[in-house]
């Protein structure tokens, strides 16, 4: 009775298991990769069936795999080297044969290359076959560290491609590849190898279970997971592009147990290794959630996590070294707790949670039971996750720490007075916390490196009803003041404003008119704002113009909200991220790049909607637009970014109407101006190129300063 039991228990497991699973291949959103069109080809490469290579176009194909073949030995990613190519394409891939800085195992290249060569040689017996996927060998053998890790690129890697590589499977792929040639297993069997190489490669296997074992992330002496990439000299979690921070990973880590637990014979090391792990995943699993796709048919595809009481269990993609909390993060680089708190495009262009690590829990039960039954740690997938049994806050956002700031103001006290305190100049930052409460004055920021930051945007209020003939404030140390509840004075450079609700409210307390009513008004350069609410009753809510036009302006999260036209009008350069714009009838955005050809406004991952119908934007001067993953309401006229008069010209705009999108929707459609055109624009910029340091032509990099803040700014 107690065998059927268990064989019972075995099953439910293991449909549970294929439960989740087919819930990840529905739910989840690729893995962040370049756009490569048709990817029928990759189906091609993985193709088994022995009779398919003994046919000519597997020989057409395997030729193009041999002529796509770097001089390295490697090959690139994300190309299809299956569909036929012209002689004028072959004349060009030829010609790059020479390079060495594009040979990867990421994201399957190479790997995939060689194990249908190796299939081709087994049917065809060709020699050249065999010398190319030879060279693929010795390519695998010469990236290798002496550590026994590898890299992302080599010969010729770039930033963090030197990293020892976990991510996306490239060193599991890679060491899966050694052992089984190592083996003869299929197709790697016969002549393919002789002993003398398959010796090399058991060596190279060795050494990469070494590099896993001393990769795996200790705490308090104890084993847990690995991150996705580690330094390849002191082995530590390493960041790899923006939104990979170090980071506990367990996608990543599921692979690399899972080929411990394959090891003959294991030794203590490897056993601690794999219980360890599983501890880590036991103890962090999510459950009570699920991955849901949503709005397909609106052609505006968005991934949520959503409760369910018989969802998971899950694991996120990253947890934080500090506090082991799962977390997403955009491509500034900045941890966030909630998926809809990043943009569309990264939110649903990577798999921010997965199922894999529920995959080793039948198989580490059968191993801890052969190998080490007397350390087998007590883990299942049916009890409550991290988030649901208090081991962690699955969407805990930080309150400030009043110690990392230099000032702290409360409801009575002087916004400006804490101001004053600052040096002038300062040379670093300049901390204020506002305190939760309704602050009813005027804020003039006169000095560089002020840092103002509201305890909770919806809570932290600045309120003044002012115009520019109502001012009561004109002069300030003994120059003169803007318009605006929040004023930065020329020179007030390198200024932070975030967590705050700033509101100009003359529009509706004092006299009905959508006149200049600024919210926010500055006259300094490298300004960043974010996470506010900036709302006015009037005109150009967030009005930046640095002396000259020649400033330059970060925002991000932002709530602008105006009845009146051009509520965000930057004259210069402006990036603007996953923000929500909400209009009445009159053009939302605005622009001025006058004396500058590479002057933009660049708006990301962001939501255009109105009232009632209302124009996207307009320019008076030259000016330069671009959209890229924005979604607009039906409320947003099905009408073109156009000059703003019929009937007069004040700037003859030299360089024409420059407007371009990317992956732009309108709900109802358009009438085409919305097509992607990023071609038609200077250089033809990608889209995922399109960040606030190319705005910034590399002469400013706000995400920088932003997470260099973060410990302040946390939101």
């Amino acid at each position: 009775m107690k065998t059927r039991h268990k064989n019972n228990q075995t099953k439910t497991v293991i449909l549970l298991i294929l439960l989740m699973i087919c819930q990840s291949m529905t739910a989840q959103p690729r893995r962040d990769r370049r756009p490569s069109g048709n990817r029928s080809w990759r189906n091609t490469l993985n193709e088994t069936r022995p009779d398919f290579f003994k046919t000519e176009e597997a020989r057409r194909i395997g030729q193009q795999l041999i002529l796509w073949q770097r001089c390295t030995g490697g090959w690139p990613k994300n190309i299809d080297m299956v569909t036929p190519m012209t002689d004028e394409q072959k004349q060009k891939v030829a010609a790059d044969k020479q390079l060495t800085d594009d040979s990867t195992i990421d994201n399957g290249a190479t790997t995939q290359q060689m194990r249908f060569l190796a299939r081709l040689f087994q049917q065809t017996g060709d020699k050249q076959t065999r010398e190319a996927f030879i060279r693929g060998v010795e390519f695998l053998l010469s990236g290798q560290y002496e550590d026994g890790g590898w890299p992302q690129f080599w010969p010729n890697p770039h930033g963090y491609q030197v990293h020892i590589t976990f991510n996306d499977d490239a060193i599991y792929n890679t060491m899966v590849m050694l052992r089984d040639m190592v083996q003869m297993k299929e197709p790697y069997q016969g002549k393919l190898t002789d002993k003398k190489l398959r010796q090399r490669m058991q060596k190279a296997f060795d050494k990469g279970v070494e590099c896993i074992l001393a990769t795996q992330i200790r705490v308090d002496g104890q084993p847990t997971i690995w991150c996705q990439q580690h330094d390849h000299e002191t082995l530590k979690p390493a960041k790899a592009r923006a939104y990979e921070l170090p980071s506990y990973g367990p996608q990543e880590s599921a692979s690399l147990v899972q080929l411990l637990m394959q090891l003959p014979n294991p030794d203590e090391r490897v056993k601690q290794a794999v219980h360890g792990a599983m501890r880590w995943f036991d103890k962090y699993k999510l459950t009570g959630l699920r991955l849901v796709r949503t709005g397909w048919r609106e052609g505006t595809p968005d991934v949520k996590l959503v409760k369910d009481e018989h969802g998971g269990p899950l694991w996120a993609r990253y947890y934080d070294l500090e506090h082991c909390e799962p977390y997403v993060c955009d491509r500034d680089g900045v941890p966030r707790r909630r998926l809809e708190d990043i943009g569309h495009e990264r939110r649903n262009g990577y798999s921010w949670y997965g199922s894999h690590p529920a995959e080793l829990y039948p198989l580490y039960d059968e191993w801890a039971d052969r190998y080490d039954p007397a350390h087998k740690v007590n883990i299942s997938l049916s009890t409550k996750g991290a988030n649901e049994n208090g081991t962690l806050q699955m969407f805990n956002y930080r309150k400030p720490q009043r110690s990392l700031f230099d000032a702290v103001v409360g409801p009575g006290e002087s916004i400006q007075a804490a101001i004053e305190q600052a040096p002038n100049p300062a040379e670093k930052p300049f901390k204020i916390l506002i305190l939760k409460g309704e602050y009813h004055e005027k804020v003039i920021i006169d000095r560089p490196n002020i840092v103002l930051v509201g305890e909770q945007r919806d809570s932290t209020l600045l309120v003044l009803a002012e115009t520019a003939k109502t001012q009561t404030i004109k002069e300030y140390h003994g120059k003169p003041v803007g318009n605006g509840v929040i004023v930065l004075q020329e020179g007030a450079d390198d200024c932070v404003i975030s967590g705050l609700t700033v509101y100009n409210n003359y529009g509706t307390t004092v006299e009905n008119t959508t006149t200049h009513q600024m919210a926010i008004f500055g006259r300094a350069t490298r300004t960043i704002v974010i996470n506010c609410n900036v709302w006015a009753d009037g005109n150009d809510a967030l009005s930046l113009w640095a002396q000259g036009g020649n400033g330059m302006y970060y925002h991000a999260d932002l709530n602008l909200r105006c009845p009146g036209v051009d509520f965000l009008c930057p004259r210069g350069w402006c990036y603007a991220t996953r923000c929500r714009f909400y209009g009445d009838g009159r053009a939302i955005i605005w622009h001025d790049g006058r004396g500058d050809k590479q002057k933009k406004l660049v708006i990301t991952n962001s939501t255009f909607d109105a009232k009632r119908p209302t124009p996207l934007g307009r320019y008076h001067h030259d000016a330069q637009f671009f959209l890229v993953n924005c979604q607009l309401s039906q409320q947003i006229m099905d009408a073109n970014i156009s000059y703003a008069y019929t009937d007069k010209v004040l700037d003859p705009c030299p360089w024409g109407q420059r407007t371009y999108y990317y992956n732009c929707s309108r709900e109802g459609g358009h009438s085409g101006w919305l097509n992607n055109n990023l071609q038609e624009a200077d250089n033809a910029p990608d889209f995922f190129g399109i960040t606030a340091e190319w705005t910034f032509g590399g002469e400013w990099n706000p995400e920088k300063h932003i997470r260099e803040l973060w410990p302040v700014l946390a939101y």
